[in-house]
């Protein structure tokens, strides 16, 4: 782990320094390439740092033992939910981006989703499929599909999935505190976000959008960003996360039943 964490700190040193010795590095190509992989090396690392810190594998029998009494939940210094990724264009290409290129509020709910169902392994035909369908009933139920924010996206969890008002939860202008407390008790966070703050290099078109949280670190906001292939896992720090969440709103989304799988 630390000697594959080791390789590619080199890698990016490699790269920097040749950019550097050809004189390239205001070539905005070549600064695209350094910054990317620079990203991917902090995400490794975020990761390493969950993994360093005895993450072991919860049920939630067992992780009833570290909430201190029936009232309050232990804010724990790393945290991390085995969430499994579904990019919003769920085939990864080009040509599933034409059906998909605004299906970020569907595939963070289907993340969820299949969360709580427990499901592991995803089908990318089953999850494309499910995406349009979810689509279709916002185009017969609200007349368009358009960017949803919090109500809407009650509105939505509640008439596609069924789930009852006592199920989800709206946290209004979220704080990291309310985040950490969400993801202590085992729930993952459907969140808006504002993507030209975050300021990702592979989104393919940044503006509005939605991501689902999955844990953090004492620095790190950790998500499954659905915004791109390389989502899964995908950390951002705590400033820049939360003017991000803030501008597209501040408010967050729980599913309360999502209490199994919790990694801490």
């Amino acid at each position: 782990m630390h000697s594959q964490n080791n390789i590619k700190k080199y890698i990016v040193f490699a790269a920097v320094g040749i950019a550097l010795g050809a004189g390239f590095i205001g070539y905005p190509k070549v600064a695209d390439y350094i910054e990317r992989v620079r990203i991917e090396y902090e995400n490794e690392t975020t990761m390493n740092e969950i993994l360093d810190n005895r993450i072991i594998d919860m049920t939630i029998q067992n992780f009833q033992d570290i909430i201190e009494d029936e009232e309050e939940i232990v804010i724990l210094e790393n945290a991390y939910l085995d969430v499994p990724f579904v990019c919003q264009a769920p085939f990864q290409t080009e040509a599933n981006w034409v059906y998909h290129e605004e299906s970020c509020e569907e595939a963070a709910l289907l993340q969820v989703k299949y969360f709580i169902d427990g499901v592991t392994e995803v089908d990318k035909q089953e999850a494309h499929d499910t995406i349009l369908n979810m689509i279709s009933w916002q185009e017969e139920n609200f007349g368009t599909h358009k960017d949803l924010y919090a109500n809407d996206m009650v509105t939505f969890m509640q008439g596609y999935y069924g789930f009852e008002e006592e199920q989800i939860e709206v946290i209004y202008d979220a704080e990291i505190l309310d985040i950490k407390r969400a993801i202590s008790e085992g729930n993952p966070i459907i969140a808006p976000i504002t993507g030209n703050i975050l300021n990702n290099p592979f989104y393919p078109e940044p503006g509005y959008h939605m991501l689902t949280i999955i844990g953090y670190t004492p620095d790190k906001i950790i998500t499954n960003d659905v915004g791109t292939r390389r989502g899964e896992d995908f950390s951002y720090e705590y400033d820049i996360f939360m003017k991000a969440l803030k501008d597209a709103g501040g408010d967050i989304i729980l599913l309360k039943e999502a209490t199994d799988g919790i990694m801490i």
